[in-house]
This record gives structure tokens, sequence and C-alpha cells, in this order.
């Protein structure tokens, strides 16, 4: 479809089908995402992707099966992959300690980057993960770990020094719809014009 379409089709989906996803729908999709750009072409972004029954290990870990019956999107748990997306610091101080990059400081250790981005490059490829899943024709959703990353990361092997990006849930989307997320009614800022504005131009 047209960038632009794809764009304005972009939305949360919370209810999925249980059917699989094609390997090769899901190959290509992981494959546009991993091409993202990154700081020095550090590539410092993992997934770790769960395809049909290895999904419970998701879930038996962040919403345990009393809490289910009033989780309010229960098909969601029907999404038939989910991946989860860490960040590597240790990528980038590796990639900064060469010697064509070395003179930046940036490889003496985490504390000396202003922005993080091994975080700023992993956000990127969850976002690209989710436009290429939306070309698809899939739907996604992209949530949290919170107070359960570091189950999710013992669950799943994560090395210790990764971070926890979030998690993106893929799938066809239920047609039978959905109840709303709760901030389905916030409005979307506008681009210039007010105080509240996106786009500022020359200066704040």
């Amino acid at each position: 479809m047209e960038f632009s379409e794809l764009i304005h089709k972009r939305k949360m989906t919370r209810s999925f089908l249980r059917d699989p996803i094609p390997e090769s729908v899901l190959d290509r999709v992981l494959d546009q995402a991993r091409r993202v750009p990154s700081a020095g072409n550090s590539q410092g972004f993992n997934f770790v992707v769960l395809e049909g029954h290895q999904t419970s290990a998701y879930w038996d870990v962040t919403l345990p099966k009393e809490r289910r019956e009033t989780f309010r999107w229960p098909n969601l748990l029907d999404a038939p992959v989910i991946i989860t997306v860490w960040a590597s610091p240790d990528a980038y101080l590796e990639r900064y300690s060469r010697s064509d990059k070395q003179a930046t400081g940036l490889g003496r250790g985490i504390e000396m980057w202003a922005t993080p981005y091994w975080l700023v490059d992993s956000s990127f490829a969850a976002m690209v993960l989710q436009l290429a899943a939306i070309n698809e024709g899939l739907g996604v959703l992209f949530f949290g770990m919170f107070d359960k990353a570091s189950k999710v990361a013992e669950a799943l092997k994560v090395p210790n020094e990764c971070l926890p990006v979030g998690t993106v849930a893929l799938g066809w989307p239920d047609p039978s719809g959905e109840p709303p997320g709760r901030s389905a009614t916030e409005l979307r800022r506008p681009i210039e014009g007010g105080p509240d504005a996106v786009v500022h131009r020359g200066s704040w």
C-alpha cells in the first residue's frame, strides 16, 4: 500500500484470530524491521519471537490465569505471534570503542551518552516492525512489560545486559471487533498554530 495510506491505517489491535501467520510473511516483517538506522550501525536491538503455543511462556508470566477472567481484552491472548524487543547497550559501547569511533569517548561507558541510542534505535525497530506487519494486512499491538520485564527476561533466557523496550503482538485482526482503548477519544495534537502544536518553526 502507499506509505500515506499505511500511516493513516496504523492502529492498535487488541482482538486477534488464532490463525497462524505464514512463515514467509513473518520472515519478511522481521527482515524489514532489522533494517532501521542505528548509531554507528551498532544494531543493538534484538527480537525474541514466540509463535503458537510458545506465546504461553509470555502470558503465564505477565497475565496469570487467575487474572484472565477479568481481563478487558481476552482475545489479545489469541495473537499467534508475540515479539519482545530488547536493547543492548553493550553493542554501542563495543562499537564506539573501535578506532574509527574511539575519539567520541562514547565507548567509555553508558554514562557518556546524553541520549541512550540503544533505546532510540530499538524503538525504531519496534515501529518499523509494526508498520511492516500492517503492510502485510496484520494487526499489531505494542505494549510494555513494565514490572514483569525481569521475569519475562528470565523465562525467555534474555542476556542480563539487555534492556526491555516492549512487546508487539501480531496476528490477523478479529473482524468481530473489540472494545475501544481508553485513550481512543484523545484528540491528535495539531501540527502547528497553537500552544499545544507539535511543530515549532524557528524556535519553540
